[in-house]
Parts: structure tokens; C-alpha cells; sequence
């Protein structure tokens, strides 16, 4: 592919954002800022969807965040009717909206965060953030996230795992993408953030310190190369050297897992174990409930302009997988919410109406019909046509659900920490 065809396809991102931040500002007042997880280096033509985070003052409410949820999704909506060209980019509306004051709350760092790149907005408030994430030592909570997502994908590739949607005319190449830029180039980060000890802003500048340090170069090589070259590899269309690309890969897992065990220092786990018995370990280290929820809640707030977007799309965008992987994050604000809630309240037996009851939480009737179908909705185990008529109902009630969660916030902050406040009031 020519120069001049990629730099036009990369102008799509820039021009995505700008349509979603200008017009999201124009439907609420408080939107600061757009962001996204992955640098502009990362993100790869006609391949790369945008991973975006929602920034916004904290004078936002509860009801701003239904107000910004419900026009995220017309305006992916619109913007997919007009520009199908852009699919891709658009897989999803974003996923996270958080206040500053929620981003720069110490007590709740991500190591996430040394991968945000501003889009659109403001960036003053990311200048400090990433400021204090480039400053403060490499701890416990680098070391788990890290640790976690390396061991997540230390495994041969699994085929099938990693489906693309809307690519179009890239879907030939999206094998390679998805063995590269999606199974290798996250944990081969991580790896190299924990042989480092520090949080880099980027896969390419996690691949580039692996390389200049001589761990596994010949697979880091090998990645950049097939990234570089736009999939127009020999790979691209022999099963068996593509064959042989993933056995490669794997091997750079196999020869890079031994030093990363030799690097941790914070982690109180045994590494000489079997590899499922350290992944077992490490998810017995749990954070604090309260913690678990705010990852969770900061989630909850951009959900139903999605089940909009999604049940509408035209036909050119197809939604049918996307509309099946979304339920990961039913599951998660219903199931695993709850789960907490018991963790919180010392007993495992209570029922979600319980668990209100137990932190004092009155809901009204259509809260309750939201609650009920939410769970419902999670549960979803086969047929298209309920899913849909579950996503339809979710439209309206969902917004009703996310009240309840907020609150649970607040009553659960109230216990944990008793200075501590929600920043949506």
C-alpha cells in the first residue's frame, strides 16, 4: 500500500475524534477531553479501532453522564450512517467516562494510564497525569497489572479468540494484525515494563526497549516488520509460514517468562509454581472492594448509548458479534457488582435486593424492573432476536440501573473509607 492511501486512512482517526469531541461538547458542557489507550504510532490503519475514554469536569453529575452516555451513541450512530468508510474505526462507542478529579485520585492509579493520548480537548490535566505516572516508583500495583495481562496471553495463539468486525477490505489481513498487534504486542509491553521497572507510553516504544536490549529481537523484529509493511508479508497468504510466525511468537513468550519472574519484587507469590498455579495466585491478590468498584462504576457510565448504536447500525455495520461481547460487561455491572457487594457485606448468600437492603439503598419500582432486566440481559445465553429485544429494553432501563450503581458507590465509599465521596453526585 502507497504512502499517500495510509496517510489517508490515518487522517480517519483524527477525524473520528474530532467529530465525536466537538459534538459530544456541544451536548454537555462538561466534556473535557478525549482519549485514547493507544499512542497515534499504535494504531494502524484501516485496522485499528479507538479505544476512547471520556474526561470530564467534576461538576458532572449523574445525570450529565445519562445525558453524554445517550449522545455518545447518536453520534456514532450518525457518523456510521455517513461514513461507512470509517467502520472500523468505530466498533464501539467509548468505553470509560471518569472526572479529573477521579483520574488524579492517587488511591486509585492505573497503570493504564502511561498509555493515554489525548484526541481532542484539554490536556493539562494528562500532562500532570502522565507527569506523576512517569515519577512515582514501579510498585505492587504495576507489577499485578502487568504480571496479569503477560500471563493472559502466555499461551500458543488461540485461533478464533480475537474475531474482527467491519474491516472490509483489510479483513484478509487482520490474521496478522490480530497475532501481532493484539496477541503479542500488549504482554510483550508489559514484559518489558517489568524488565524496566518503569510504564512505557506505547507498543512500539515497549517493542523498541526489548530490542535495544536484546530480548527477543528476532520476534519483536519479526512483529515490526509485518506491522510496518501493512500485513504485506509472505505470511499474508501461506497458512504454513503463518503457521510457523505463531510458533515463533510463542517462543518469545517461553524465553522471556523466566526474567520476568526474576524482576518481581513486590509481589508476594511463588514463581517457581506451574504457570496455572501463579495465575491462581495472582488472582487471589484482589484489590480492595471499594477499588474493584470504581474500575467498574467509571465503566457503567457509557453503556446505553451503546446498546442504541448497536441496535440500530445500518446494515453495511455489522453488529451481530459485537452485540455478543458486549454482554462481557453486563455480566461484570451485574454478577461480579454483586459478588462485591456480598465480599463487602460478609455474606455470600444475599440476593441483589439484599444487598441494598443491607447498605440501606431504597429503589423505586422502575429501578427494580431495571435491576431485573440487567440481570436478565446478562444471562443471555442464545437467540438472536432476544438479544435484541433485551438490548431494546435496555435502552430505556439501563439509565434507571446505572442510578442504582451510583448510589451503591456512595453508600459503599461511606462504609469502606468515611472521608471518602463519589465524584458523580
Amino acid at each position: 500500500m502507497d504512502k499517500a492511501k495510509l496517510q489517508e486512512l490515518r487522517s480517519h482517526f483524527e477525524a473520528v475524534a474530532s467529530i465525536i469531541g466537538e459534538q459530544l461538547s456541544k451536548a454537555n458542557p462538561h466534556v473535557l477531553s478525549l482519549v485514547t489507550k493507544w499512542d497515534k504510532t499504535d494504531l494502524v490503519p484501516g485496522l485499528s479501532d479507538m479505544d476512547f475514554r471520556i474526561i470530564c469536569d467534576d461538576q458532572t453529575t449523574v445525570d450529565d453522564w445519562i445525558q453524554i452516555d445517550q449522545a455518545m451513541g447518536r453520534i456514532h450512530l450518525e457518523m456510521v450512517r455517513e461514513y461507512p468508510e470509517w467502520n472500523r474505526i468505530n466498533e464501539h462507542t467509548a468505553g470509560v467516562g471518569m472526572t479529573v478529579a477521579e483520574v488524579m485520585n492517587e488511591d486509585y492509579y492505573n497503570p493504564e494510564y502511561a498509555v493515554w493520548h489525548l484526541w481532542w480537548g484539554q490536556g493539562e490535566w494528562l500532562d500532570e497525569l502522565i507527569s506523576y505516572v512517569g515519577s512515582r516508583p514501579f510498585d505492587y500495583s504495576d507489577e499485578h497489572f502487568h504480571l496479569t495481562r503477560f500471563l493472559t496471553y502466555y499461551s500458543p495463539y488461540i485461533h478464533g479468540i480475537d474475531p474482527g468486525h467491519n474491516l472490509g477490505a483489510f479483513e484478509n489481513k487482520y490474521p496478522l494484525h490480530s497475532r501481532c498487534w493484539h496477541y503479542f504486542a500488549p504482554p510483550m509491553l508489559s514484559a518489558a515494563s517489568l524488565l524496566a521497572r518503569r510504564n512505557f507510553p506505547s507498543k512500539r516504544k515497549g517493542l523498541d526497549w526489548l530490542n535495544e536490549h536484546s530480548v527477543i529481537g528476532k520476534q519483536v523484529d519479526a512483529v515490526l516488520e509485518h506491522v510496518d509493511a501493512h500485513y504485506q508479508t509472505r505470511e499474508l497468504k501461506n497458512p504454513d509460514l503463518l503457521e510457523e510466525f505463531e510458533e515463533l511468537l510463542f517462543t518469545g513468550f517461553e524465553q522471556i517468562y523466566r526474567p520476568l519472574c526474576d524482576s518481581i519484587w513486590n509481589l508476594t507469590i511463588d514463581l517457581t509454581t506451574p504457570l496455572e498455579d501463579v495465575k491462581k495466585q495472582l488472582a487471589s491478590h484482589e484489590p480492595e472492594p471499594l477499588q474493584m468498584l470504581i474500575g467498574y462504576f467509571r465503566w457503567a457510565r457509557t453503556r446505553a448509548g451503546r446498546y442504541c448504536f448497536y441496535l440500530n447500525a445500518p446494515e453495511h455495520f455489522s453488529t451481530s458479534g459485537l452485540m455478543k461481547d458486549e454482554l462481557v460487561w453486563a455480566r461484570k455491572l451485574t454478577k461480579s457488582v454483586f459478588d462485591i457487594l456480598c465480599k463487602v457485606l460478609a455474606n455470600q448468600t444475599l440476593t441483589p435486593q439484599q444487598c441494598l437492603s443491607e447498605l440501606s439503598i431504597k429503589v423505586s419500582s422502575i429501578e427494580q424492573k431495571a435491576i431485573s432486566h440487567m440481570f436478565d440481559m446478562a444471562a443471555w445465553s442464545k437467540g438472536d432476536q432476544l438479544l435484541r429485544e433485551l438490548y431494546r429494553g435496555s435502552i430505556e432501563l439501563y439509565p434507571h440501573y446505572y442510578r442504582v450503581l451510583e448510589r451503591i458507590l456512595v453508600q459503599v465509599a461511606a462504609r469502606e473509607l468515611p472521608n471518602h465521596g463519589s465524584q458523580a453526585k
